[in-house]
C-alpha cells in the first residue's frame, strides 16, 4: 500500500459552526483547532462566512400609534473548517469534545 492509497482512504471532514454570540463561537473554534492540531490532522484554517442578519419589526402600539415601531435584529455568525487529512485519534477527540449549547456544530464527512 503506497502513501497515495493511504491518503485516498482517509475521510475528509467539513466542520461548520454557527452562533449568535461571536465570543462563544471564537472560543469553540479555538477548542476545535487545538484539538485538531493535537491529533496531527491537516486543517484549512477557519473561514469566516458572511453574517446572516434577520430583522424583525414590531408595533409598539396596536391602535392609534401605528407609526411607532421598534426593530430588532438577530445576527448569526458562521465559521467553516475543512479537515483534509484525519487520523483515528482525530475522530475520538471530536467525539469527546464539549462545546457550549449555544454553538451549533455540523460535521459532514465527504
Amino acid at each position: 500500500m503506497s502513501v497515495m492509497d493511504k491518503k485516498k482512504n482517509t475521510p475528509k471532514l467539513r466542520i461548520k459552526l454557527k452562533s449568535y454570540d461571536i465570543s462563544a463561537l471564537d472560543s469553540a473554534v479555538g477548542k476545535i483547532m487545538g484539538l485538531l492540531v493535537k491529533s496531527w490532522a491537516m486543517v484549512k484554517w477557519p473561514i469566516p462566512l458572511p453574517r446572516a442578519k434577520k430583522i424583525y419589526t414590531v408595533l409598539k402600539a396596536h391602535f392609534v400609534y401605528k407609526d411607532s415601531r421598534e426593530q430588532f435584529e438577530r445576527i448569526t455568525y458562521t465559521r467553516m473548517m475543512d479537515v483534509v487529512e484525519t487520523w483515528t485519534k482525530t475522530i475520538e477527540y471530536l467525539q469527546n469534545l464539549t462545546i457550549p449549547v449555544w454553538v451549533l456544530v455540523e460535521v459532514r464527512v465527504y
